[in-house]
């Protein structure tokens, strides 16, 4: 079975090789690279296509937040998670906005570290309980759109609600053409449609969205 791969980003030397040589040891994970800042991690999700991306959510130049917001047009389907601590609110809130996969605490058990990166591979979210009340603070204040009624959730179709399910349960444009019997290239036009009625901008954001919103 193919390796899991992963593009890993934190600008202290030694805490990069310490996740590197963590996640190189699990015979079911491969770091593809590994990058000191932002804009060098962007370039090389952009460029591999990981299964998955690990970004410190701060770092100099271009900070893990800031790469994430890049790669939700550029590389909407690679997952993000951001590493951490409790004292980051606001930066845990624009994540939240974006759509990143998860968050992982940097104090966390190594198991648990490893469990996260599987898990956003596996399609799953990944939420510290501490990130709950900005899950719900980001709710409260997002600004509401003509598309917003829990009543008449966005104009979507039960196609589209389909779609938004598999993309909830982490499926790919192809797993999902092939589990409709249709094209990529139809599958591709469906998620610009409800991207355009749920008035998003990535793909992760549709299933986040979906999720709070309780339509999957």
């Amino acid at each position: 079975m193919r390796p899991i791969r992963i593009v890993l980003a934190e600008d202290h030397p030694l805490i990069l090789s310490s996740l590197s040589g963590l996640l190189q040891a699990e015979p079911d994970i491969e770091v593809a690279t590994t990058c000191a800042d932002g804009a060098e991690a962007a370039r090389a999700v952009e460029a591999l296509r990981p299964d998955v991306a690990v970004f410190d959510i701060r770092m100099p130049g271009l900070s893990g937040l800031d790469a994430a917001e890049r790669l939700a047009a550029s590389a909407p389907e690679v997952p993000v998670l951001l590493l951490t601590t409790f004292e980051e609110p606001a930066a845990i809130r624009a994540a939240l906005r974006l759509g990143v996969r998860g968050f992982v605490l940097k104090d966390v058990e190594p198991a648990v570290f490893v469990l996260a990166i599987r898990s956003a591979a596996a399609g799953l979210f990944v939420y510290h309980a501490c990130v709950a009340p900005f899950i719900a603070d980001a709710e409260r204040l997002r600004p509401a759109s003509a598309h917003d009624s829990r009543d008449e959730p966005y104009g979507l179709t039960e196609t589209d609600l389909r779609v938004v399910a598999y993309i909830a349960e982490g499926m790919s444009n192809k797993e999902i053409a092939e589990a409709d019997r249709c094209s990529e290239g139809t599958v591709k036009n469906r998620v610009s449609s409800i991207l355009s009625k749920m008035g998003l901008q990535a793909r992760t954001q549709i299933a986040v969205t979906a999720i709070k919103k309780g339509l999957v």
